[in-house]
């Protein structure tokens, strides 16, 4: 017979719901709930940068700005992205634009999300050609999108601004460039993106000159959040900026999942009023070279248990299955399982994802190798070790298994009506031959406009 306790070290799921919403994207982060958190609970009026300031603009948020006219030249749109930097900000604007090479990197899941399996058709263009494609459709193909960046950044480059490219993501350079400048002048950074506003309030320097951030002017928005970092972080104080890195990165953004019905803001109480969950914070906050990965893991996990209102000493297993426990007995609907911590197991993938992420928003991720940090290769994208171990006990799953002679893409299926992926026990399929397999073809199974 099965000790019931021991159960809930497995998922009882095709994937770890807690933190994912299918077999292989994570739960998309909400990182703007960080930024309104963090802008609450300043309660002072922000200084506002004066007229007499040096503007460094996030290159993403440039392109994806402005629309393509139907009928325009290439040449015509970088000449409208000229005028409209020029105009708004000043011929010395800086604009650093991210990095798009072909090979894998640790946000393909959320590019994935965003643009879809397919990518667009490569364009070969010259200055006088007809964009043919939407901008969307062209900008989805990572070639196309690289070769115009070089193109536009040689057009501002002309017209007396700086152009700088990351070699992948640009946050961290774009923060770089501009606290740089802020040791010699008042700077705005523009900029829409909660992880630069993560990074501002870490990595700024309180004895340089003021620095800002301020997001691109929207018609529809009657009030814009312009930050005074050196003031922000003069009132959230060292305990909270020196942890928002580890609050960002275990919450959620672009490369790690977030916590099913766990939010940012109390990871931000539990930083100022959590002592055991302070500690943990401390000790991802640490360079990697000082601590090992079973430090981390334990780490994390105490981290999570945290969040979720465990006790202190308590596993995530033993959590689960008590949590399960309160809601059977407290409820008469079926327990949901995302409404349940992940496992240790899970959660043990998700801190190594969290550590890493942290060293990259650093600068210190360079000898570390994503595969060894809670990722593996998929269809040549980098994507997220969700779990190591079956997702029930083998006495469970030996007796759920399928003899269907189609697909196993309906809940006639047994495995598939279970939440369990089907396995080399199923009568036909074997595991192998089906779309209820573990790993999903990523090209078949995404619906771009989010459908499935």
């Amino acid at each position: 017979s099965l000790d019931l306790p021991s159960v809930f070290k497995y998922e009882l799921c095709s994937h770890p719901p807690a933190l994912f919403e299918s077999s292989y994207l994570p739960l998309q982060a909400n990182k703007a709930i960080l930024a309104d958190v963090l802008w609450k609970s300043i309660e002072q009026q922000q200084r506002q940068p004066s007229s007499d300031v040096q503007h460094v603009l996030d290159g993403g948020a440039l392109l994806h700005r402005l629309p393509w006219p139907q009928g325009s030249t290439y040449d015509s749109v970088c000449e409208m992205y000229v005028r409209y930097v020029t105009q708004k900000y000043g011929k010395t604007t800086i604009i650093v634009f991210d990095g798009y090479k072909e090979e894998p990197t640790i946000k393909d899941a959320t590019q994935l999300r965003r643009t879809g399996a397919t990518p667009g058709v490569t364009v070969h263009f010259s200055g006088d050609m007809i964009i043919q494609s939407k901008k969307d459709q062209f900008l989805n193909n990572k070639e196309n999108k690289q070769r115009f960046l070089v193109y536009l950044s040689a057009k501002l480059e002309k017209a007396g601004c700086i152009t700088d490219h990351a070699k992948h993501d640009a946050d961290v350079l774009i923060v770089q460039t501009a606290i740089a400048s802020a040791r010699t002048k008042d700077t705005v950074l523009v900029g829409d993106d909660t992880d630069l506003l993560v990074l501002l309030l870490h990595h700024a320097d309180l004895n340089a000159q003021e620095l800002f951030l301020a997001p691109e002017p929207k018609k529809a928005t009657k009030t814009r959040r312009i930050w005074c970092i050196k003031q922000t972080k003069e009132l959230l104080g060292p305990k909270v900026c020196d942890n928002l890195l580890f609050i960002h990165a275990i919450l959620g953004c672009d490369s790690t999942s977030r916590l099913f019905g766990i939010g940012k803001g109390m990871a931000l109480k539990k930083v100022k009023n959590d002592t055991s969950f302070l500690e943990q914070a401390k000790v991802f906050s640490q360079s990697q070279e000082n601590v090992g990965k079973g430090i981390i893991i334990a780490a994390g996990e105490k981290a999570l248990v945290s969040l979720y209102g465990g006790e202190k000493d308590e596993s995530l297993d033993m959590l689960r299955y008590r949590r399960f426990c309160d809601k059977v007995t407290q409820n008469s609907s079926p327990v949901e399982p995302q409404t349940l911590p992940p496992t240790s197991t899970a959660a043990k993938f998700h801190s190594l994802r969290v550590i890493y992420q942290m060293m990259e928003w650093k600068g210190g991720s360079e000898r570390m190798d994503p595969k060894d940090w809670g990722w593996h290769v998929l269809d040549g994208r980098f994507m997220p070790i969700m779990t190591d171990q079956p997702a029930a006990p083998p006495e469970i799953l030996d007796v759920v298994r399928c003899s269907c002679k189609k697909d196993c893409s309906t809940k006639r299926c047994t495995c598939k009506k279970h939440g369990l992926p089907c396995t080399a026990i199923c009568g036909e399929c074997r595991g192998t031959s089906c779309t209820n397999s573990q790993l999903p073809d990523l090209s078949d199974e995404y619906d771009p406009e989010g459908k499935n």
